[in-house]
């Protein structure tokens, strides 16, 4: 199996530490590791580095090479505009699947925190498990719900179709959108819900297929380059076709109109490091509820979450339920509750802050 960690995006709900330039996947928001050095290192039991492969804009291709220096260059895969994950994930299954007919693909991200990386890996070998007799399903992973989050898009649990390695297998009943505080609550209550987690495990040639089938114009520019990674020229057909491709979620794209879907129940302690109020579910707090990296001073404060340097002093007095972080060149503050609201800031800014 070949292993794909997607490092292409931006991460604009966590500015102004994440950057176009130097997003955060290239941060340790939660130890001494980098997010995308952290996805890489929880492979390493499955993966040999020439089975890894790094998916990123052609801006971060050098962020890359500095933070994987052992990853061969010829396993990053350029994508040459913003495009969503789903001509991301087409540009890799043509890619791997030019280079490595039959292949089977993990389709990663790289921006999320996993608490149990063993068990992680043990799923993602009973997909693939799973794969040699249904080459023709799709495999996600979807993580066992902790509370009634309305962030997430959910998967709905069907029936059982097969028990691989002990574990069992389901039918995917719905993809569901992110939904509202009632729902949400509903779904967590009947158990038959799971967080979509963005983590499949599939085979390159079905992935086309259903392009073929659900996009055909992008499939048409998939072939182009799939041809031309044959010949080893793949470079200026990417650069030529990619940004013409549609600007769409995988989701979209293909997830929702498959007829062959199968998840796994992942209880692997994973957190989406979207926003800075999810620092809380991953980073211990302090007696009143603070999480405080960087030279913080806490007096009477609670339930605050502060990100900031060694060298500036953030003083905390007579607060509670902030968001406080500090970059240098720009600073946040606001309610926790209002942690959402980071991308309507980037909305406004000029290209000097992004």
């Amino acid at each position: 199996m070949k292993f794909v960690i997607r490092a292409g995006g931006i991460g604009t709900r966590l500015w102004p530490l994440s950057r176009k330039n130097n997003p955060k996947q290239f941060h340790a928001l939660t130890g001494e590791r980098t997010m995308l050095q952290d996805a890489v290192h929880r492979l390493q039991s499955l993966a040999a580095m020439d089975d890894l492969y790094i998916s990123t804009s052609a801006a971060l291709v050098h962020r890359v090479r500095e933070q994987v220096p052992e990853l061969p260059v010829e396993n990053i895969i350029v994508e040459p505009a913003q495009r969503n994950t789903g001509p991301a994930v087409g540009l890799e299954c043509a890619l791997l699947e030019a280079r490595f007919p039959g292949c089977a693909i993990a389709s990663l991200g790289s921006d999320h925190h996993i608490g149990a990386p063993e068990e992680f890996c043990r799923l993602l070998k009973v997909a693939e498990d799973a794969l040699s007799d249904r080459a023709e399903t799709l495999f996600t992973l979807g993580v066992k719900p902790t509370r009634a989050d309305t962030g997430f898009g959910y998967i709905q649990k069907g029936d059982v179709i097969a028990t691989v390695n002990g574990e069992p297998i389901y039918a995917v009943a719905a993809f569901e959108e992110k939904p509202d505080a009632e729902t949400a609550k509903t779904y967590l209550a009947s158990g038959h819900y799971l967080w979509n987690s963005n983590m499949f495990v599939w085979k390159a040639s079905t992935v086309l297929h259903l392009f073929a089938e659900f996009e055909p114009e992008m499939y048409a520019l998939l072939e182009q380059i799939a041809a031309a990674a044959k010949a080893g020229r793949e470079a200026e057909v990417i650069a030529r076709g990619y940004p013409q491709m549609k600007n769409t979620a995988i989701d979209h794209a293909i997830l929702e109109r498959a007829s062959c879907i199968a998840t796994l129940e992942a209880d692997i302690g994973w957190c989406d490091l979207g926003a800075w109020d999810a620092l809380k579910e991953v980073l211990p707090a302090d007696a009143n509820g603070n999480i405080l990296r960087g030279n913080v001073l806490s007096l009477n404060a609670e339930n605050a979450t502060v990100y900031g340097g060694k060298d500036k002093v953030i003083a905390l007095v007579d607060v509670e339920n902030l968001i406080v972080v500090d970059a240098g060149d720009a600073l946040l503050i606001l309610p926790r509750d209002s942690a959402q609201r980071v991308k309507d800031v980037v909305a406004v800014l000029d290209e000097q802050y992004l």
